[in-house]
Parts: C-alpha cells; sequence; structure tokens
C-alpha cells in the first residue's frame, strides 16, 4: 500500500496549527465517512474556512488519512497531531475518512457503499496502523461509537464489527480484489513461501511469507497484501484450486 504525503501539500489555516501528542498516548482509530462526494483536496479547502466544526476555520483536513474512491490513501497530517474528528476522543485516536456519502443509520443517505479499492486500503491502512501503533481489532472504532449512528455507514460499521470480533473471510474468492487470507495463505503455500496451517489468521509465518514474496516480486516490502501484491500473487498462482 502506498500512501501519499499531502501534509505540506494541501494549505493549511493561514494562522491555526493542531496541539501535538506523543505517539504512546494514541489508543484507537476512528473510522469516518465524508457524507459528500468531494476528494480530499476539497474537503480540505472546507476544513480551513469557516465549518460545521469550527466557525474560524480549522487547522488543516481534520482527519490523519483520508481514502479516495480510487482506493489512493492520502495522509494530511502527522500522527502527533491532535485532529478534531470525534469529540471526546481526538487526543488519543487516528481518524480514517472514506470519501464517499454512504447508507447509515438516521440519514437519507446516497445508496451506495464504499468502492472495493477503498476497502482494501482501509483494510491494508488500518493494519499498518495497527502494527505500528501496538493496537489490537477491539482498538479500531467506527465514528458510531461515540454518537454519530451513521457514520461510516452500513458497510464499513459491519466490517468494523466483524474485525473487532475477529471475524474473518475464510471462503475461496477467484476475484483478486477479493482474495481472502485464507486464500492469500493458500496461494503463498502452493509458491513455497508459507508453510504453517491455512487458517485464515495473520500470524508470524503468515507475515513472512508476504514479506518474502515481495522481496523476491518487486514488491514494496512492507508485509501488507495490499491490492499490488495481491495481483502480482493472483497472476504467479493461476492453478490455485483452493
Amino acid at each position: 500500500m502506498e500512501i501519499l504525503n499531502c501534509i505540506k501539500s494541501l494549505p493549511w489555516h493561514p494562522t491555526r496549527r493542531w496541539q501535538t501528542r506523543s505517539l504512546d498516548k494514541i489508543d484507537k482509530i476512528i473510522i469516518h465517512q465524508e457524507l459528500g462526494e468531494a476528494p480530499v483536496e476539497n474537503v480540505n479547502t472546507y476544513h480551513i474556512g469557516p465549518n460545521h466544526v469550527s466557525p474560524q476555520g480549522c487547522p488543516h483536513f481534520c482527519y490523519h488519512f483520508g481514502i479516495e474512491k480510487d482506493g489512493t490513501v492520502k495522509q494530511a497530517n502527522e500522527l502527533s497531531s491532535v485532529t478534531w474528528h470525534t469529540t471526546g476522543q481526538n487526543t488519543v485516536s487516528v481518524g480514517i475518512m472514506l470519501v464517499g456519502n454512504f447508507n447509515g443509520t438516521g440519514y437519507n443517505l446516497g445508496k451506495e457503499g464504499p468502492t472495493q479499492e477503498q476497502m482494501i486500503s482501509l483494510d491494508a491502512l488500518v493494519k499498518q496502523q495497527q502494527s505500528s501503533l501496538d493496537l489490537t481489532n477491539q482498538d479500531v472504532f467506527g465514528h458510531y461509537h461515540f454518537g454519530k449512528p451513521a457514520c461510516p455507514g452500513y458497510k464499513i460499521s459491519e466490517w468494523i464489527e466483524n474485525l473487532r470480533n475477529n471475524i474473518l473471510e475464510v471462503n475461496r474468492t477467484t476475484s483478486v480484489n477479493d482474495m481472502s487470507l485464507s486464500e492469500l495463505q493458500g496461494r503463498l503455500q502452493q509458491l513455497g513461501y508459507y508453510t504453517g496451517k491455512v487458517d485464515g489468521i495473520m500470524g508470524a509465518l503468515t507475515q513472512r511469507a508476504i514479506y518474502l514474496f515481495q522481496q523476491q516480486n518487486a514488491l514494496m516490502v512492507d508485509g501488507i497484501a495490499g491490492p499490488q501484491t495481491k495481483k502480482k500473487l493472483f497472476e504467479t498462482t493461476p492453478n490455485y484450486g483452493g
């Protein structure tokens, strides 16, 4: 997964800046939807002007990361910045926003959920943040946990609850975009990278297999099975039978 660093390139409020924190204060990830269809750059413009969060304008984009419709992940703030995305939780959380207007409780929102590309990037980004910040699945929340029932919408809320309850997809898929962890393990096993049990659990052997596969296939070596890694794995195991 590639993260585009937009911290400096996105315009800032003329005078306002975020307070800062040490990273050991972070104890959760909170996921949001935009409730609109504008790209991250437009949302940033709205945030630094008078808006619903602050009539004086906010310092910058109010989340740490934004995920565009095509799955592009943009980092708009340092993790040490205390952004304004969830009342009462800002000093201890990382905020992730998905571009889109998704159907959710209590609102007449868009009928469509996030794109598959967004969900793949969300999964990879959350895993990366969990690893770097030493957070568990139970440390991942939706805005609905803190008083906004429509945010981030039905589909992402279901994904969050499955993650928090450690419910993993174990069915074999035929699409690279929908590849489950079990299928990922099976394909890595077929190539000789994975030597453990195909159990749909991300353990040390699975992580090591992903690293080795990435190293030997000219991929970004981050241990995360993102879209490019899955695509290459799909292409190199055309006879995989599950």
